[in-house]
């Protein structure tokens, strides 16, 4: 049996992180909050163990700040300090393990990993040399041999962890990545860092310029490079990771704009965001491992990330945002088992036919119908049967609504542009159906319950007008924007696709019959954020069809344990034009 507790204690009752009237919750095990909560945040703070002017900085940070987790440094020269004073006096703490091979004396006798010594009989400094060594099958063998030794010691002192990670981000070297990956099986962690940035800027020409003046944007690109390869390995081995990281760009100078910035940058999901808060220096730290640690510790920007960390605004911000703070263990209780189920559904022959020939027109200041809408007209064919009552939410030509009524399904199209309307009715009145047709913002207008609500969302970042539509029209004309369209969803976008389906699912379920669902025209590169705006009782299968994989995108088919519930008794349904 593993020695390795991979969960964290119960702190849902430990001390608030405000005054009463507050409801950020740190360190939580379970309750509403954790389960409602949108995006999730794992506050982190490196090198405890390492000096003692770290481990105050830390136990200073977690007891008057938001910090939630820290990583322990097994050859750090305060370690035993940190295992015996500092863990015991912050047991909301989530830890990890700081694995280190560049700095420092080696854990394991010296004899087992000559390869990793400098000649001085320490750990040898640097990224590449690493990177060359962990090809060699001796090199990654004397990796692993530091690596368990430094995992024995820990779990030795009866420390439980709930991650891995390591100094200066060696462990994302794919092959040490790997093997990092199948320690964490063997010893039941269920979580390891990934380290994956996205480009923001912390505002001010100075700050803009920071990360090129002191290399991080090198850092920035190799990593996240390396986390792509990455990322693939943490899926095989069944272990988390979180969707986004923060603190390689502005890395040890991470005042409040870059964390506040690093946070805004990031469109959904699970954030580890990284600092390195320090109290020095400190007298009992008399023997620094490098002669550089001593200058890192006692900088500046050692007090400010502890200011950070304990900063008014920062509590107030991830409160205003709804940021649900945590550890890796309580965030890993969160994540749901397994991935999304799939399927690909038997479209007839006959229903393919159809949906090809319908022929639609559009003035370009309307949002055209794309190869992929004929394609989703097939799936919500798939996912109805005739008789039943289908609303067509944001119609646009009308091509999915014109579809379904030409099978027999009651249609409803409704679509927040009047200019859309106008044409999805003409349409109709070209292919020979009826569609009840009108304008509402989403489900505002809509009245009445339906078997199927189909939602073809639009490529945009605001509501579509006559320009962005013509503007859009143009683009698509392009080869190369075609091709890559799915490809990676800019954050614009993405919001605002949040923002549109966590408005449709607050009103959806009181819209649908028993039994009903909600059909979604989603990128696939957009289908782990939108699944996190989704409620709790929200079953979510993704429809495959030939037709939407050469566009990236897929069907996203939504039930609701609630669908059919009654709707307000003092909210009458609107009257609409015929």
């Amino acid at each position: 049996m593993s020695q390795v507790d991979a969960t964290v204690p119960d702190c849902t009752d430990s001390p608030p992180l405000r005054p009463a009237a507050t409801t950020l919750v740190r360190n939580p095990a379970a309750g509403e909050l954790c389960r409602h909560s949108r995006r999730s945040l794992i506050l982190e703070a490196d090198d405890l163990g390492l000096l003692y002017a770290f481990n105050e900085g830390i136990r200073t940070a977690c007891e008057e700040g938001v910090l939630t987790s820290t990583c322990l440094r097994a050859n750090g020269y305060a370690y035993a300090h940190a295992v015996a004073d500092v863990l015991p006096a912050c047991p909301q703490l989530g830890v990890g393990i700081h694995l280190c091979l560049n700095e420092a004396e080696p854990v394991a006798p010296r004899a087992q990993v000559p390869l990793l010594l400098d000649e001085r009989g320490a750990l040898r400094a640097g990224f590449v040399w690493l990177m060359r060594l962990a090809r060699t099958v001796a090199g990654l063998q004397q990796i692993e041999i530091e690596f368990r030794a430094q995992i024995a010691k820990v779990l030795g002192d009866g420390v439980s962890i709930d991650h891995l990670n390591s100094h200066q981000h060696v462990h994302m070297i794919p092959p040490i990545f790997r093997l990092t990956c199948r320690l964490a099986r063997e010893h039941g962690v269920s979580c390891v860092r990934l380290v994956r940035e996205l480009p923001y800027g912390a505002g001010g020409f100075r700050k803009h310029l920071q990360p090129y003046v002191n290399s991080n944007i090198v850092r920035h690109l190799v990593l996240n490079r390396l986390a792509r390869i990455n990322a693939t390995a943490a899926g095989k081995f069944g272990l988390l990771t979180t969707d986004y990281f923060v603190g390689v760009s502005y890395t040890s100078d991470m005042s409040l704009r870059p964390v506040l910035s690093g946070l805004k940058a990031a469109p959904y999901g699970s954030v580890e965001l990284l600092l390195h808060p320090a109290l020095g220096p400190d007298a009992r730290d008399t023997r620094y491992p490098t002669r550089g640690l001593h200058r890192y510790a006692t900088a500046r920007q050692r007090a400010m990330e502890l200011r950070s960390l304990r900063s008014p605004k920062l509590r107030d911000f991830l409160q205003r945002e709804g940021w649900n703070v945590m550890t890796f263990g309580a965030w890993a209780r969160t994540r749901v088992a397994g991935p999304l189920r799939r399927s690909t559904p038997v479209v007839p022959g006959e229903a393919r036919e159809l949906s090809e020939n319908v022929a639609v027109r559009c003035p370009p200041w309307v949002s055209e119908a794309q190869a992929d809408s004929r394609a989703f007209a097939q799936l919500a064919l798939t996912q109805s049967r005739p008789g039943q009552r289908v609303l067509d939410l944001g119609t646009g030509t009308g091509i999915v609504g014109i579809c379904l009524a030409k099978e027999g399904r009651r249609v409803v199209a409704v679509d927040i542009s009047r200019a859309a309307v106008r044409t999805a009715r003409a349409n109709a009145r070209r292919n020979g159906v009826s569609l009840e047709c009108y304008e509402s913002d989403l489900l505002a207008s809509v009245e009445g319950r339906f078997d199927l609500i189909a939602f073809n969302l639009p490529y945009s970042f605001r509501r579509d007008n006559a320009l962005t539509n013509v503007a859009k029209h143009l683009l698509r004309q392009v080869p190369w924007i075609r091709q890559r369209s799915g490809l990676a969803m800019p954050r614009t976008v993405l919001k605002y696709h949040q923002q549109l389906v966590a408005r449709l699912f607050d009103e959806a379920p009181a819209h649908l019959n028993p039994g009903g669902a909600v059909l979604l025209h989603a990128y696939e590169s957009e289908v782990g954020a939108l699944s996190q705006v989704l409620p709790d009782e929200a079953e979510v299968e993704l429809l495959e069809h030939a037709q939407l994989a050469s566009n990236r995108t897929a069907g996203m088919l939504v039930r609701f344990r609630t669908a059919g519930a009654a709707p307000p008794a003092d909210n009458p349904p609107p009257q609409h034009p015929a």
